[in-house]
C-alpha cells in the first residue's frame, strides 16, 4: 500500500522537495519500531513524497491497528517537526 503525503488535500500540493519529508517520516516511523519505504521526486523527479507500507500478506487486525497508530504518530511528529522549522 501507497501514502501519498501533500501539504494540501484538495489540490494535491506537494510539500516542498527541500522539506524531504519522505525521509523525516522514515525516521520518525523507525523511532517507533515500524519500518517503512520512503521516496521523494514522484511527482516529476523532484517533487512529492509518498511511503510505502509492505505488512505481511497473514496478519491480524491487532497488528494492522499497530501500524496505523505508529505510521500516523509518525506523520504528525514529521509534519509538526518541518512546520516548526518554517516558522521558526
Amino acid at each position: 500500500m501507497g501514502l501519498e503525503l501533500v501539504a494540501d488535500r484538495a489540490g494535491k500540493t506537494p510539500f516542498a522537495a527541500d522539506l524531504k519529508l519522505n525521509a523525516v517520516v522514515k525516521r520518525e516511523a523507525f523511532a517507533r519500531g515500524l519500518i517503512i519505504y520512503p521516496m521523494g521526486g514522484t511527482i516529476d523527479g523532484t517533487r512529492g513524497d509518498h511511503v510505502l507500507l509492505a505488512p505481511p500478506f497473514i496478519i491480524d487486525a491487532t497488528s494492522i491497528d499497530i501500524i496505523v497508530e505508529r505510521l500516523g504518530d509518525a506523520i504528525d511528529a514529521s509534519i509538526n517537526e518541518i512546520t516548526s522549522k518554517r516558522v521558526a
